[in-house]
């Protein structure tokens, strides 16, 4: 990796995220993080998203899988998908972050353009980490080179933000799409094989998580049988289906805590529980501390505003 390419890129993430914090940029789906501590391993549920670690390292856990993605690999997931991550950064060497949430409309314009399509090998993993190149990193700096002044307010960057962004979005896109893993965002964009498949699955999920869940009316609506449903759903995945739905419910939970202000009772309701002692103990088997103090401790950790939270707790 060219040095000089990934010091000019850390100066402009430094200019959005000048605090420990999650900044939102300009553009809606592109966020900063900057973190100057260690964050020892905490359940953490991600967007389809690409993650370009500039500084510092992250060390994902899913399943039996380690995955470390720093200055020297970036991260894909093409699922929601919940983990657990450790973050190593200290003041001297803050962690920075650029995170790219991924737009399914744009990928599949991209994919139909696409003369040469990524190989279309089985999909092993869903969520990868793989190295970095400057091929990856050089449009991602020019996309820092006019966020960062678009944040401080420049008229001229937010208009060359308006005219090009959406064009070194794409590059980027193709050029993940290009990469050794690109089969996975590939097959994502195509909806061809399982993991086309289980994301329609998850999208259901996500919009029915407050409901009643049947595994079985999953299973059907794929035409496979639950066997075969809940084995595919973990190979993507990492885990079974109703644990998936437990994951979402409480980080779900922990955003209209931390965000919203709602105590205990009102949070494990909104998302679908029914007894709060249920709630608090599955809560505490998940984040290790009760809800009341997983609160405190994550707005003490950041000091960040409400707003501000959501994207940390549920994407980073």
């Amino acid at each position: 990796m060219p040095n000089q390419l990934l010091t000019t890129t850390i100066k402009h993430a430094m200019r959005i995220a000048t605090t420990p914090s999650v900044r939102k940029t300009c553009l809606a789906n592109v966020h900063v993080g900057r973190v100057e501590k260690h964050l020892p391993r905490t359940p953490v549920l991600y967007q389809p998203s690409i993650v370009i670690v500039l500084q510092g390292t992250k060390r994902g856990y899913i399943g039996d899988r380690i995955c470390i993605y720093d200055a020297d690999n970036y991260f894909v997931t093409a699922i929601s998908m919940p983990f657990e991550c450790e973050t190593f950064a200290s003041e001297e060497n803050p962690l920075l972050a650029i995170t790219i949430n991924i737009e399914l409309p744009v990928l599949r314009e991209l994919v139909l353009q696409m003369d040469i399509k990524p190989r279309r090998d089985k999909v092993a993993e869903a969520s990868y980490a793989t190295p970095l190149t400057a091929e990856i990193l050089e449009p991602v700096e020019r996309l820092m080179a006019i966020l960062a002044p678009a944040s401080e307010g420049s008229p001229e960057a937010v208009c060359d933000l308006k005219v090009l962004s959406g064009q070194i979005l794409r590059e980027i896109y193709y050029r993940v799409l290009r990469g050794p893993h690109g089969s996975a965002l590939y097959a994502l964009a195509t909806r061809q094989g399982h993991l086309s498949d289980m994301n329609s699955v998850l999208e259901h999920i996500h919009e029915k998580y407050a409901t009643e869940i049947s595994v079985d009316d999953l299973a059907r609506s794929l035409n496979m049988s639950a066997t075969m449903f809940h084995q595919h759903f973990k190979d993507l995945t990492a885990t079974s289906p109703l644990q998936y739905v437990k994951s979402l419910r409480l980080h779900k939970a922990k955003i209209l805590m931390v965000q919203d202000g709602l105590n205990a009772s009102e949070a494990s309701e909104k998302v679908g529980y029914n007894s709060l002692s249920q709630f608090s103990r599955e809560f505490k088997r998940m984040f290790g501390n009760s809800p009341t103090e997983e609160v405190a401790r994550t707005r003490a950790l950041y000091g960040m505003a409400p707003e501000e939270l959501e994207e940390l707790v549920v994407s980073r």
